[in-house]
């Protein structure tokens, strides 16, 4: 007999779920009569969660097949909508276990709320006690409350350093620290959280459904540049709050659940940034370096890297550089290399003559860098 409670914001199920995955698993390909119904009720409010997403997701085992580990459908094992009550029905559900998995804007996945927890240093154990489960069997299925936890949520203005609005671009809230791998099988728990949205045409963001902790918000800016007669993307630009380009030298920002943030402002001033261009050669050996790279790692934060392609003539330009101190490397061919985009074709050759290793130390000022001369030595 399955006994299913609410507690924490989660539904805990006492009983021996894994050890009858096994023998649920085998039978999950027949579908049978039986039903999920339940509850979805918004933590904060203790009031109906009506028009949420629900979803039945098959907890995964060992020697599962990939239809048992959530192929089917959205979770696996159906999905519902809830209506005006609050209330869901999943019929024609196989026998066996899953997890039952709520989402709704401004409220914490399932996923985002392990995460946060295994971060903390939280045991597996505990986790896989804390998830919503429910067990079918092929003579009936169960009922379930979920109670959603409110998140928390970080929104502002970006602008550009002219004072017009940024629109149309790219913010994520990056965790402060290293997520921490979920242990298995939790780390096939599907994602639905959203952490990164795009700002308005008044350049105003709002990130919703936070887990409680620090992160980092973060602008990612794709440009494109001419080369050769056409364009192509250039390296992104990262922005970090409060408007610095090394995430080292980000301010994180604290949040708990329900917490709402709403002053955040931040200035993209993209006229601090500089180019880098020259020449890559090998005049001593008498060979024309018509392809390869130059690269830049910034020598304070290894997360700031750049490159530039060298084209047939030998030059090359790294874009939009932060003023910085970089380990600059090259590396060239003797080959051609003609570069095709979105299916329009293209190929390169193989590589001709090796070079040896090139680095060198690169400080990035207030101007920009040019007509630097790279020679690269034939490798022996």
């Amino acid at each position: 007999m399955w006994r299913i409670s609410v507690g924490c914001g989660f539904v805990l199920l006492a009983g021996g779920v894994l050890g009858a995955q096994q023998a649920s698993m085998a039978a999950a390909a027949t579908v049978s009569s039986a039903s999920v119904t339940g509850t979805v009720l918004f933590g904060d409010t203790q009031r109906p969660a009506r028009f949420v997403q629900v979803d039945l997701q098959a907890i995964p085992t060992a020697s599962a097949s990939s239809d048992e580990r959530g192929g089917r459908g959205f979770g696996g094992g159906g999905f519902a909508r809830t209506g005006l009550d609050g209330t869901f029905a999943i019929a024609n559900v196989a026998p066996g276990d899953y997890w039952v998995l709520a989402t709704a804007p401004g409220y914490v996945s399932e996923r985002t709320l392990l995460q946060a927890a295994t971060n903390a240093g939280a045991a597996a154990a505990d986790l896989m006690a804390q998830m919503p489960t429910v067990h079918v069997s092929a003579s009936g299925g169960g009922a379930v409350t979920l109670t959603l936890v409110r998140g928390a949520a970080l929104a502002g203005r970006l602008q550009w350093e002219d004072g017009s609005p940024a629109t149309g671009v790219d913010v994520m809230a990056d965790p402060a620290v290293t997520p921490v791998a979920l242990p298995s099988p939790l780390n096939s728990l599907r994602a639905y959280s959203a952490t990164r949205t795009v700002t308005d045409d008044r350049g105003a963001f709002r990130i919703l459904g936070l887990a409680g902790g620090d992160y980092v918000l973060e602008v990612q800016l794709h440009p494109t540049i001419q080369f050769g007669g056409g364009r192509g993307l250039a390296n992104m630009i990262h922005v970090y709050a409060p408007g610095v380009y090394r995430k080292a030298d980000a301010k994180p920002l604290s949040v708990k659940a329900g917490d709402e943030r709403d002053d955040l402002r931040m200035v993209l001033n993209l006229s601090k940034l500089r180019t880098v261009s020259g020449h890559v050669s090998s005049a001593a050996a008498g060979f024309n370096v018509l392809s390869g790279r130059v690269s830049l790692v910034d020598m304070t934060d290894a997360t700031l890297q750049m490159s530039g392609t060298i084209n047939p003539s030998g030059d090359f330009t790294v874009a939009y550089v932060p003023p910085g101190t970089y380990t600059l490397s090259a590396q060239g061919s003797t080959q051609a290399v003609t570069v095709g985009f979105r299916g329009r074709g293209g190929s390169s050759t193989a590589s001709g003559t090796t070079f040896q290793p090139y680095t060198q130390t690169l400080t990035v000022g207030e101007t920009d860098v040019t007509g630097m001369g790279i020679n690269l030595v034939t490798a022996q």
